[in-house]
């Protein structure tokens, strides 16, 4: 059996765990989001940052790019003719001086190259070739209007500077006067360690990176040189970024959880996007689900002792009074329980207390008067019989002896010393079934001497519960009841019929008449005992004999409606 201690203690300790569990989880996953929400929309804002700074050097480039289509000296070099040597030289001049100081004060530009379709060039950096010829796919694509396009980037071998990863500018150069003659094609080349510069040093977590890829979903930029061009526009886990022109989301690469940034430049030519594993971000989160567990396990020491201690407090009291109490069982009433508490356990012990002292002294009270009290009421219920029943026989012993001298007489007087002898039963409260129906049956007789024209009374007890025991004069005051207050005052024939029958561990008798009946609130008047009627005053009587004697699930129960009859059904225990 558990004490009510352990019960306590365990009691707290799920109280406390039911409460905190949920609490550190909700706790922890709140904290994981807003970490997560935090840090991207940071990263985010970092990116449009990098962002910012990209499109100085891309509006640097622009300008540059304005400088040189609309410079005189540059449309000059351009009109000149391949065989005037004199002019070419002295515009060379011009343009190396211009353009070497122009460069200068700008790092990112590799190189300036202008390309006349008079066959002449001029490239600050010298000659230059690539080993990839894909790239001149975009000189194809210059649109004539004056736009410009980039490239992706790709590496090129100076012969000055030597080998560089850049981006090309690209702009179709056009004569001021005549906008549909085409002069020549300009390419500007960006250094793309100089775009790299920008982000390079940012950090992600501590595996993260970033890169720039154009909207066509090829990688403009990234510290990671051979990824430099890699198309990946068709990657599922980038797809979105082509579709939303800033947010974050999350996706598996390789097996890790990645959280991706992205933000789209105002020109929608290029895309910056991070990309760092998810659990490098919620870095802090796994720390506060670590204080989190850790206090939750503190919480439960601490629970654990202050449980000890109040169910202690609690329990010893209750277990004193549990021993008291099993000393009570074995009859010893003397026991005194000394609780100073002001709380329910200490109204309870005030109590147990009272209650033993009370004890003591009914059971004293009971011991002295139980068996005299059983027998002076048991008397006293037959008492309450047979003056009534007597009278009744003398009445008819009265009248018959007037009527006629002879047999009846006789007859009416044996049935009535039969009536006697099996009433008394020697003085014992139990005979049998087979005894009662005797006794019965000689009560009958007398009854049919008294009526001019009897009421039908059938008895149908079956003989099989003859052997068993039951409390006498059971069966004749509810007949004696039925012919009184049901068969004499119904003015017709009155018929009474006796049944018993075995039911389960259990003996019923049913007395069924076709009597005026009674109304529910004179049934309650019959078994209520400040009652004074003396209507049905042996069904009161019979049914208090038969739960003195077998307990108070059985006895009586009365079915009847006024007009229509009264059942009676006696329940009585079935025993040898």
């Amino acid at each position: 059996m558990k004490s009510l201690r352990s019960e306590l203690m365990l009691s707290f300790i799920l109280i406390i765990l039911i409460s905190l569990m949920p609490v550190g989880s909700f706790t922890y996953g709140l904290t994981k989001k807003i970490i997560e929400k935090r840090v991207s929309e940071s990263t985010v804002e970092t990116l449009k940052q990098i962002d910012k700074n990209l499109n100085i050097i891309l509006a640097n480039v622009q300008d540059l790019s304005l400088f040189v289509i609309s410079n005189h000296d540059v449309r000059t070099y351009l009109k000149t003719k391949k065989n005037n040597s004199e002019k070419i030289d002295e515009v060379l001049s011009k343009l190396y001086e211009n353009f070497t100081s122009l460069i200068y004060y700008k790092p990112f530009i590799s190189a300036v190259n202008i390309y006349g379709v008079n066959g002449l060039n001029f490239e600050t950096a010298g000659p230059s070739d690539v080993k990839d010829k894909t790239h001149y796919n975009y000189e194809r694509k210059i649109p004539q209007n004056g736009n410009y396009i980039i490239t992706p980037t790709y590496e090129r071998y100076y012969k000055t500077i030597g080998t560089q990863y850049i981006i090309s500018f690209y702009r179709q150069i056009n004569d001021i006067n005549a906008l549909t003659s085409k002069l020549g094609i300009l390419r500007i080349d960006i250094n793309e360690n100089v775009i790299n510069e920008l982000y390079k040093d940012i950090k992600l977590g501590d595996t993260g990176y970033i890169f720039i890829v154009d909207k066509n979903g090829y990688i403009v930029s990234r510290s990671i040189k051979k990824h430099l061009s890699m198309y990946i526009k068709d990657i599922p886990h980038f797809a979105p970024i082509f579709n939303n022109l800033e947010g974050y989301y999350r996706r598996n690469i390789d097996g890790k959880n990645m959280l991706i940034t992205h933000y789209t430049s105002l020109d929608q030519n290029l895309i910056i996007v991070g990309v760092v594993p998810y659990d490098e971000l919620i870095k802090e989160a796994t720390y506060i689900r670590g204080s989190i567990i850790f206090i939750i396990i503190v919480s439960i020491i601490v629970a654990f002792f202050l449980a000890y201690i109040i169910s202690y407090n609690i329990s010893m009291p209750v277990k004193k009074l549990t021993a008291l109490m099993q000393e009570v069982e074995c009859g010893n009433l003397d026991v005194v329980i000394n609780i100073k508490r002001k709380d329910e356990i200490g109204t309870l012990g005030k109590s147990f207390n009272s209650m033993t002292s009370k004890l003591k002294n009914l059971i004293e009270e009971v011991y002295k008067n139980h068996l005299k009290r059983k027998e002076a009421e048991l008397r006293a219920l037959e008492a309450q019989i047979n003056p009534h029943f007597l009278y009744n026989t003398l009445d008819v012993i009265y009248w018959t002896s007037r009527a006629e001298e002879a047999p009846k007489t006789g007859k009416v007087v044996a049935a009535l010393a039969k009536l006697f002898k099996l009433g008394l039963n020697k003085g014992m409260d139990i005979t049998t079934v087979e005894k009662e129906v005797e006794h019965l049956n000689s009560y009958l007789f007398i009854q049919k001497m008294r009526y001019d024209d009897p009421p039908k009374i059938t008895v149908d007890i079956d003989k099989a519960l003859y052997p068993y025991k039951t409390t006498k004069l059971v069966l004749q005051p509810l007949v004696e009841n039925a012919l009184c207050h049901g068969i004499d005052e119904l003015g017709s024939e009155g018929i009474i019929k006796v049944i018993g029958r075995e039911n389960g561990q259990d003996i019923l008798f049913e007395v069924i008449d076709n009597g005026v009946g009674m109304n529910q609130e004179t049934i309650e008047e019959v078994f209520n005992e400040t009652s004074e009627e003396k209507r049905g005053y042996g069904l009161k009587n019979v049914n208090e004999r038969i739960k003195l004697y077998f307990g108070q699930d059985y006895g009586l129960q009365v079915y009847s409606e006024e007009r229509k009859g009264t059942k009676v059904i006696v329940r009585i225990p079935k025993y040898l």
